[in-house]
């Protein structure tokens, strides 16, 4: 073990006699994150962007056209969109990202179950949620320009964030315990983000169908994809001002996503984390075969005919 790593393991090891793991490995994750910037670059960014987006709406003469409470509805969805992929990114960095920096080993070492590990990781990648919420905030205001909507956009933008911000800090969790490189690891992890993004920046509740069939069909997609369903939500409080008691249904989505993400992540994922990552170790024989396979078809074309 190397000198770098063992302050790591002296500081989770003090769990034994004070703090509980997970509080050990979550203050020592939440310090080298914000003291260490690069959750505060990404927060930066975050609210840079969405200042350039507030002005866009305040001064693109096209979207002025919007009515108020869409401008509202596209503030919140993009503030929630932002601040989901930090909180992925930062959980796809969490296990790999040491990996790769060799200061895994260390905090493998300590006497630290595996799941109290997972869980301070994880509580420390998904603190960037209420901070990218309270600066949200005021954007929304601003755009609200004093409207009563502002009231439902604070509440139910911060119900639907809150409920997606887990499911999404676990799913990039679950690929950074499988994957050995940051590199594979954002790869991975930004598949299925954008499998979830895309479909519910496109879809709309108010599109005309040519038959009841698909219409329903276009519902069920809608529910089965948990951003989807949360923007069908947002869209008919927000804009549409119906009552969020005839809308719940559309909250179970992301609350099911949630739990099953976070049951796969501490039952499943948590008990693999090991110091290489098993998906390395469980393709590694293909991979040496493949590399054989081009070295030696490298060396016939350079050998002389």
């Amino acid at each position: 073990m190397s000198a770098m790593d063992r302050p790591n393991q002296d500081r989770v090891s003090t769990s034994a006699s004070g703090s509980p793991t997970w509080w050990v490995v979550f203050t020592r994750e939440l310090s080298e994150l914000w003291l260490g910037g690069r959750a505060l670059q990404l927060i930066l960014i975050y609210s840079i962007l969405l200042g350039l987006y507030s002005f866009l709406l305040a001064t693109n003469s096209e979207l002025k056209l919007m009515p108020l409470k869409e401008m509202v509805l596209e503030m919140v969805k993009a503030a929630i969109a932002v601040s989901l992929f930090i909180c992925l990114i930062i959980a796809a960095d969490s296990v790999s990202g040491e990996r790769e920096r060799s200061t895994l080993e260390g905090l493998l070492l300590t006497p630290a179950s595996r799941r109290q590990i997972v869980a301070g990781k994880f509580l420390a990648a998904v603190s960037p949620w209420p901070v990218a919420l309270a600066i949200a905030v005021p954007y929304w205001y601003a755009v609200s320009q004093g409207d009563p909507v502002f009231g439902r956009a604070a509440l139910w933008g911060a119900v639907a964030g809150s409920l997606l911000a887990p499911a999404l800090t676990g799913l990039g969790m679950l690929v950074s315990i499988r994957c050995n490189t940051i590199k594979a690891s954002m790869i991975a992890s930004l598949v299925p983000y954008l499998l979830l993004l895309i479909p519910a920046t496109t879809a709309g509740p108010s599109k005309m169908y040519e038959s009841y069939a698909l219409w329903y069909r276009n519902q069920i997609l809608q529910w089965l994809n948990p951003m989807a369903a949360s923007s069908h939500f947002l869209k008919r409080v927000l804009v549409d001002d119906w009552h969020p008691d005839v809308l719940w249904i559309w909250l179970t989505a992301p609350v099911m996503f949630a739990g099953l993400v976070l049951v796969l992540l501490f039952h499943y994922g948590s008990p693999s984390l090991r110091l290489e990552a098993e998906t390395a170790e469980r393709f590694r024989p293909y991979w040496e075969r493949l590399a054989t396979l081009w070295r030696t078809a490298g060396f016939a074309l350079r050998s002389p005919s």
